[in-house]
């Protein structure tokens, strides 16, 4: 089947945000503030402000005792949007619903900057002075069919800014949230709640969104999905995203520890390129819809994980050579006439990565110290297909074994090497272990696809595609047995570094790329 993707629909500006000194408007990230006493509220609010933020959305429904606004709005670092959540819109608010009303028309004759009223008060409450009205709906359990009916409905209620947010149990309901801020005739915030939706907090900006949400405090959680201030500063370059931004993507299952996002963004902004890229939760067997489903958004190119590499394949109009030996693509870019072009970028870097941590000279040519190796590789995946696919052709011996025996069986007939059944796996004499399964990834990191039976003697070496952790289970086991070996994190590198080429027309800052993964990596640590 062919697939395209159209081109993106025009957006529109809006009149908030704030001006940079070329005159440029910027999106403005809003931190929400929920603490139990008034001290620790005000505390972490003055906190916030010394970080960068520059406008705060104080939750009064979390406060334990009777709000004092004199004291909370007495002096203020930044400005306000006023919140009291009821607790069918996933606040905390204990009063009953006519103190809670009251409070809000306390607030707007204080001055606040801006109050959030439900769909459902909104009309109770009249604009008085300077104070802008953030007319929202939320919806926990889903979101529902009549999403621009609602959004019209918002509109009628004298707002400043419209604000939907839904729970979104699908992409499809990510985009269709996403959307609305295109078609509303007021600025308009549009929040997909939950992992599928993590991309909306982020591509607002593009439509004009005046604001987006994020956390200060890592250990309050106020929305599923919700992203913290300096992952949207830093990690998705959100003040300087524009309606001229271009958008990447990366796409798996799972994808929220995907570290793609924070290393190309920080290219790119190290770079001065207007681009962006940003997470899609796409499920086995999603990629058509995902790519019905994204169409409106313009998409310039996106990354493929697991477990999505070879699925891809049938789907592209055009494909380099190592896409066609290996049955596997990890990046695609997207033509302007939405035709998708692949290519593997797994295949080269897991070579240089093999070869170099196994002593060769990178950039020199010469006999590859892989000939004759006897390798297991377990897994039988897009990124298993690619490396047994290297390995041939550099004289290795190849042993391929999987969880399930056919696929590694029809891997193996594929390839033209041998098979074992997982349960074997730990018998197989080998110089080089290669895992290709996501055994031992974030946050299962006690996992093993080998057990310590299987490293019998020193000097063998192990790869480790699996880069999050650097030190994985399997690592540590054959370090302790004086193993040789590779993290996934330089085959990581590598392959990123082919990516940002193909998505920037130029080379990778990679030192900077290094910095930024192992940054959020953490420490490295010598076992």
């Amino acid at each position: 089947m062919e697939a395209r993707i159209a081109p993106a629909l025009g957006v529109r500006r809006n009149t908030f945000g704030r001006l940079s000194g070329a005159g440029c408007l910027v999106a403005m990230i809003c931190v929400t503030i929920g603490r139990g006493r008034h001290s620790s509220l005000i505390e972490e609010w003055q906190a916030a402000a010394k970080a960068g933020a520059e406008l705060a959305e104080l939750r009064m429904d979390c406060l334990r005792r009777e709000p004092d606004l004199k004291r909370i709005l007495q002096d203020r670092p930044t400005p306000v949007v006023f919140t009291a959540r009821r607790g069918s819109d996933g606040g905390l608010w204990r009063g009953n619903e006519d103190r809670r009303l009251q409070l809000l028309r306390e607030a707007i004759a204080m001055g606040v900057d801006y109050v959030d009223l439900e769909q459902d008060v909104a009309g109770k409450i009249r604009r008085f002075g300077k104070t802008k009205r953030i007319v929202s709906y939320h919806n926990l359990k889903g979101t529902p069919a009549e999403l621009q009916d609602i959004a019209d409905e918002c509109e009628k209620l004298d707002p400043d800014i419209v604000k939907i947010a839904t729970n979104a149990t699908s992409l499809a309901d990510a985009c269709r949230v996403l959307q609305l801020g295109t078609t509303g005739k007021f600025p308009t915030i549009p929040i997909a709640m939950g992992e599928s939706g993590v991309f909306t907090r982020v591509l607002g900006a593009r439509l004009g969104s005046p604001f987006t949400y994020a956390g200060i405090n890592p250990e309050r959680v106020f929305a599923a999905g919700m992203l913290q201030y300096n992952e949207l500063k830093n990690d998705y370059n959100y003040r300087q995203i524009d309606d001229r931004t271009e958008v990447y993507g990366v796409i798996g299952d799972p994808i929220q520890q995907s570290l793609s996002p924070a290393i190309h963004n920080a290219a790119f902004r190290h770079l001065g390129l207007n681009k962006v890229l940003v997470p899609f939760l796409v499920p086995n067997g999603g990629l058509e819809s995902f790519l019905k489903d994204t169409q409106w958004l313009g998409l310039k190119g996106f990354s493929v994980t697991i477990p999505h590499k070879e699925a891809i394949v049938p789907l592209l109009q055009q494909k380099e050579n190592a896409v066609e030996r290996t049955g596997a693509c990890n990046t695609v870019l997207v033509d302007e006439d939405g035709r998708l072009r692949g290519y593997n970028t797994d295949y080269r870097a897991a070579m240089d990565s093999l070869e170099v941590g196994m002593g060769s000279v990178e950039g020199v040519e010469g006999d590859s110290p892989l000939v004759d190796k006897q390798v297991l590789i377990l897994g039988a995946g897009g990124v298993a297909r690619s490396i047994a696919r290297g390995l041939s052709r550099r004289g290795a011996h190849v042993t391929i074994t999987n969880r399930h025996d056919e696929r590694a069986t029809s891997l193996a007939e594929e390839i033209g090497c041998r098979m074992v059944t997982w349960s074997q796996r730990a018998t197989v004499i080998a110089d080089v272990i290669i895992n290709c399964t996501p055994v031992g990834m974030h946050p299962n990191v006690d996992d093993t696809p080998l057990p310590p039976s299987a490293f019998p003697r020193a000097g063998i070496v192990v790869f480790d595609t699996v880069y999050h952790p650097e030190h994985t289970m399997i690592l540590k086991l054959a370090r302790e047995r004086q193993a040789v070996t590779i993290s996934g994190v330089d085959m990581f590198l590598r392959q990123a570094a082919l990516q940002f080429k193909q998505y920037a027309g130029q080379d990778a800052p990679l030192d900077l790329m290094r910095a930024v993964l192992k940054r959020k990596l953490g420490p490295l640590k010598e076992e």
